[in-house]
């Protein structure tokens, strides 16, 4: 059985033609239906890197009805925010609502008429959301990129010279410099991960669910700054303050900012 391939867009199409089928959505609201199948949406890079299976157009449905509902809990502007959550079907208690009743709502939520948020509101809330997935789009660079050829190491790539294993000593301190570092960029991903948890909930639907996994990142920090501390402490003291990486050469102050950094 042959699966014909969804296309992938090299650059995302102009803001109106995102605005039109988001007009689509909205007349049911979210989550979109099964049988959705614009492109111009379905094909955005950053649905299509979502995508567990990016071939699959249900896979690419489900990434883009996670993406909405993730722009619209972050929408940029708070005194529209619920307002775009209500009309979209995003708020509880509002799915499976009309859109008329969605509208109805929505209007009350910021004290406006149904007709003038329906005139002035909406279509202003429709083109950020648009806006939104224009810019998202831009972060994601499209699979069918070439992989670039492989390259040499050189200058900071970690790699292992003949000189790093020429004596016990030597070959001790690069042990422990690599040990070091492992440490370091370990808590650097921890600390990336609260703040992406922080900033974008693990599932914007789901509060207590987000504000566990945010809980399971803070403790996994906090271990990885423990470690990491530990590890510059061992290494000073058998080292010295001086750190390499590559051919460029670090102090070890610089790390300890990035052990205290946040706290």
């Amino acid at each position: 059985m042959t699966t014909t391939k969804l296309p992938v867009q090299k650059q995302p199409p102009l803001l109106e033609d995102l605005v039109e089928p988001l007009k689509e959505i909205l007349k049911t609201g979210l989550p979109v239906s099964f049988d959705f199948g614009d492109m111009n949406l379905l094909a955005l890079r950053g649905v299509v890197a979502r995508s567990v299976m990016p071939h699959d157009r249900l896979s690419r449905i489900k990434a883009l009805n996670e993406l909405l509902a993730r722009l619209l809990v972050h929408y940029p502007d708070d005194s529209l925010g619920e307002a775009a959550r209500i009309v979209f079907g995003l708020a509880p208690g509002v799915r499976g609502l009309t859109l008329t009743q969605r509208r109805e709502r929505a209007a009350s939520e910021i004290e406006r008429e149904a007709d003038h948020f329906r005139k002035r509101i909406e279509p202003k809330i429709v083109r950020e959301l648009a806006r939104q997935l224009h810019s998202d789009s831009q972060n994601y660079v499209p699979r069918t990129t070439p992989t670039p050829e492989p390259v040499e190491v050189s200058g900071d790539t970690p790699y292992i010279a003949v000189g790093d294993v020429a004596s016990h000593d030597k070959a001790l301190r690069e042990e422990a410099v690599s040990r070091l570092w492992a440490n370091v960029y370990a808590l650097r991903a921890e600390i990336l991960r609260v703040e992406r948890l922080k900033n974008w909930p693990y599932d914007p639907t789901e509060p207590q669910l987000s504000q566990d996994k945010l809980h399971e990142a803070l403790k996994a920090r906090t271990s990885a700054r423990t470690d990491a501390q530990r590890a510059i402490q061992e290494f000073v003291a058998d080292h010295g303050s001086a750190i390499t990486s590559g051919a460029a050469e670090f102090n070890v102050e610089g790390l300890e900012r990035l052990v205290r950094w946040n706290t």
